[in-house]
């Protein structure tokens, strides 16, 4: 599973090769800030047939959309929320017993 730097010039090429040479079940996605994300090419992993993995461990992966803005700023929906509207199939947490709540209590988990 490749991981990309959305932030990296190379980043667009990076996601279009794999796309075109393994079909990777899911990348792991890293961006610094919200703009970062929405302008790079994200949305074709899906269309590709793979997953998106976002990283909610520390802010300087995920634009401060991570762990701490879940649980500890009780603002779920501006942290994992923020992930599953953009696409995040995988979500890596160091809170799996929140993030599971969080997910039963939007019926996204049985």
């Amino acid at each position: 599973m490749p991981i990309v730097n959305l932030a990296k010039p190379e980043a667009k090429d990076i996601i279009e090769t794999y796309e075109k040479q393994l079909k990777p079940v899911a990348y792991e996605l890293n961006f610094n800030s919200d703009q970062v994300l929405e302008k790079s090419n994200y949305l074709s992993i899906p269309k590709s047939g793979s997953k998106i993995w976002f990283n909610s461990l520390w802010a300087s992966q995920n634009a401060g959309h991570d762990d701490e803005k879940s649980v500890e700023e009780k603002d779920p929906e501006a942290g994992w929320g923020w992930l599953i509207k953009h696409g995040a199939k995988l979500i890596q947490t160091d809170r799996p017993k929140e993030l599971i709540d969080y997910l039963k209590k939007k019926g996204l988990h049985p």
